[in-house]
């Protein structure tokens, strides 16, 4: 099953009016990580801190092409995996959904790597089976190495009907 998502309604709350705790905990961790720079840095965030996330995490790389930015997913959780019917790791965000779903998915990464600041967002993903799930996330900017620029996006996501 290849669920390829068709159309996306939701809105990005720079305020971080997370409804779910597991969220907002994780934005207060970026911060905690943060410690003055930036942003933290992609090894502040080990497999062993997002142990319990891992099913849920997505975690972007931003590439840079003449006359545009992209984003490659460099990893694509099970749970991700489970509710997409693929895994897409390794492709760009723009080559798995149309593109009207891809300007909602282009505006929350870009204000996210813009702005340096974790993003929420909420709302409703359908699907070309035209199946829909509800959603809420969180995007945290990530440095990598001695980087002073934003080069990945963590993004942790929750469903609203997982069991």
């Amino acid at each position: 099953m290849n669920r390829q998502i068709v159309e996306s309604r939701f809105r990005l709350d720079p305020e971080l009016r997370f409804q779910r705790p597991e969220l907002r905990l994780l934005a207060a961790l970026w911060d905690e990580k943060r410690a003055g720079r930036i942003a933290p840095d992609r090894a502040d965030f080990s497999p062993f801190v997002l142990r319990p996330y891992l099913p849920r995490v997505l975690i972007y790389e931003i590439v840079q092409e003449p006359g545009r930015r992209r984003f490659r997913i460099r990893l694509y959780g099970t749970l991700i995996s489970q509710y997409s019917g693929r895994d897409s790791t390794g492709k760009f965000v723009d080559e798995i959904m149309t593109e009207q779903a891809y300007a909602d998915f282009d505006r929350g990464l870009s204000w996210a790597a813009d702005n340096a600041r974790p993003l929420r967002a909420a709302g409703t993903y359908y699907f070309v089976d035209r199946s829909f799930v509800q959603f809420e996330s969180v995007t945290l900017p990530l440095t990598i190495g001695r980087s002073s620029s934003i080069e990945q996006l963590l993004n942790i996501t929750y469903y609203n009907d997982e069991a």
